[in-house]
């Protein structure tokens, strides 16, 4: 027998038992739409992140005082930003200073201490802005110069939570008014700039208290890498900032892609499992299709083997129906895991992204699985006596 015909034999036995192969085919079916649909998700999330990580700067780094070995705060020394200005690969470089301990800002002077709804203050020095990387919703950065009115920039989130839609409005920090004089566009990856109202750092070290600790000036530098050199910084970045023991907290907010990715993976490996329980109840069904099949079969088998068909050509027709079984499921199984992948991306407005290899790799291992199953039962009609098989026929 040809592969035509081996074919062709294959297709007329699934086709004489439309409902009992469909059924078979279920299990296969949701083990490769489970894999298929599961991995594109994540895939597309993946691709998602990235896209928005590169539209908020995802090469920003935070530099921030570290731990001794006693477990003391280490403060950042005041030579720190322009020590990291001078390395190779730095684009820009922002500071940020310490305000005094539970400085708050609230909408009026008649809210409770209490409820300051997780909104902080800091202070900043004109490069932050810069270092971010982002612009103004409203407003306008700090001016140069003195200033003779206390004057704040809030964060989107900050204006946000306190009502502030544009600069004509003021808020209450330290048992002050401050005029509101710009509001920035979404941070989201500095939420401690995003969720705060900013002052200007001349400013708070003229008017507010200065910190117990004299040497705790700096309380964060943000640093941008230029040309994607984040990654080749950030190990550099704590020996440059404290020479004698690298104890300064470097923390990139691209790290949000790596939590993301353990997610992925935590979601690919849940495909996996999901796939091999509907795989082994497929091929379960496959293998009692397949095994009913021979038996009802018998006169048909017993007519070929009269016929002068070899046992080997019995077993080959069996089993090219169960390789048919399994692929089918897996076709169907991937076009209807590629369709949820594709749904779930549009409903979410992400990009629709399906990994290639369970594109691909998803009918073959349903075939190998249909494979397996139908191989008892090819070589039980294959073993079967033609008399035996013609006088139960």
């Amino acid at each position: 027998m040809t592969a035509g015909d081996l074919l062709r034999t294959a297709m007329v036995g699934l086709r004489g038992r439309p409902l009992r192969s469909a059924l078979a085919m279920l299990g296969v079916a949701l083990g490769i739409a489970a894999l298929t649909g599961l991995t594109g998700v994540a895939a597309s999330n993946r691709a998602a992140l990235l896209a928005e990580l590169d539209a908020m700067g995802a090469d920003l780094i935070v530099v921030e005082p570290g731990a001794g070995p006693d477990g003391t705060t280490v403060p950042l020394p005041e030579t720190a930003p322009a020590m990291i200005r001078r390395m190779a690969g730095i684009d820009r470089v922002g500071v940020v200073e310490h305000v005094p301990e539970g400085l708050r800002v609230y909408r009026t002077d008649l809210v409770p201490p209490g409820e300051h709804n997780g909104l902080g203050v800091i202070a900043a020095r004109p490069d932050l802005l810069d270092a971010i990387g982002t612009g103004l919703r409203a407003g306008s950065w700090f001016a140069p110069g003195p200033r003779p009115l206390p004057v704040t920039v809030l964060g989107a989130t900050a204006a946000d939570r306190l009502g502030i839609r544009d600069i004509d409005g003021r808020v209450w920090i330290g048992g002050s008014w401050y005029a509101v004089v710009g509001i920035l566009n979404p941070v989201p990856l500095a939420a401690g700039v995003d969720a705060a109202a900013i002052l200007p750092a001349d400013w708070a070290r003229a008017h507010l208290p200065p910190p117990a600790d004299p040497d705790r000036t700096i309380a964060a530098v943000y640093v941008r890498g230029g040309d994607g050199n984040a990654t080749a910084v950030r190990p550099l970045l704590a020996a440059t900032v404290d020479p004698g023991g690298g104890r300064a907290s470097i923390s990139a907010l691209s790290e949000l892609a790596d939590a993301r990715g353990a997610t992925d993976a935590t979601l690919t490996t849940l495909s996996l499992a999901l796939t091999g329980i509907a795989l082994l109840v497929g091929g379960v069904g496959i293998a009692n299709t397949m095994v009913v099949s021979v038996v009802e079969r018998r006169g048909e088998i017993g007519l070929r083997r009269a016929l002068g068909a070899m046992p080997r050509h019995i077993a080959t027709q069996f089993l090219v129906e169960a390789l048919a079984l399994g692929a089918a499921g897996g076709i169907a199984g991937a076009a209807v895991g590629v369709a949820a992948a594709a749904v779930l991306a549009l409903a979410t407005g992400g990009p629709a992204v399906v990994e290639p290899l369970a594109l691909v790799g998803g009918p073959l291992l349903s075939s190998t699985v249909g494979g397996l199953a139908g191989l008892h039962a090819a070589t039980r009609a294959a073993r079967m006596p033609a008399t035996d098989a013609l006088r139960v026929g």
